[in-house]
């Protein structure tokens, strides 16, 4: 039970620090897509403090994140295709799960069951949660922070995509 709760409590955070980074990746093999990125920067930073907010203004932040995220992908460049499907595919579980949950993100706080909310609503939440933490979804946060630095030459620090993340 320690082990489904662990990764509640630390998916706000963790849900922040991955749509901030996300928001400062790198330009792949056009200045749109470069472009994209840096114009949505701010607008991220400010959704991923939003989404670790409590009520609904957390659960909106997290699905208009994820949607600008999903843009982002589909203007990303092949070799970093697939990783940001992978990023965007396991925010959209989560976002989606909370939503028809729902309740909003922060209920689920410390494990918590919100009140309304079925064990098996509460286990999809879970188990989406958990999915953030999966390796395959750490590595594509690290390949797209190594993209960044490789091709935009930009360093997004401890922002953490990768391990650090979970």
């Amino acid at each position: 039970m320690a082990e489904q709760r662990r990764p509640l409590r630390r998916t706000a955070v963790a849900v922040a620090a991955v749509l901030v980074a996300a928001g400062l990746t790198g330009c792949g093999g056009t200045k749109s897509y470069c472009s994209a990125l840096k114009d949505d920067k701010p607008r991220l930073t400010k959704l991923a403090a939003r989404s670790a907010e409590p009520g609904a203004t957390g659960g909106k932040a997290l699905g208009e994140t994820v949607d600008v995220l999903a843009g982002l992908a589909d203007r990303a460049p092949d070799d970093i295709k697939d990783e940001w499907d992978t990023l965007v595919q396991a925010l959209r579980g989560l976002s989606d799960a909370i939503r028809e949950s729902g309740a909003d993100p922060g209920d689920f706080a410390g494990g918590a069951k919100p009140d309304g909310v079925s064990a098996g609503q509460l286990d999809a939440v879970q188990q989406a949660a958990h999915e953030l933490q999966d390796l395959r979804v750490q590595q594509a946060g690290t390949s797209i922070e190594q993209h960044a630095r490789d091709v935009c030459k930009v360093d997004l620090g401890s922002s953490g995509l990768g391990g650090s993340v979970g």
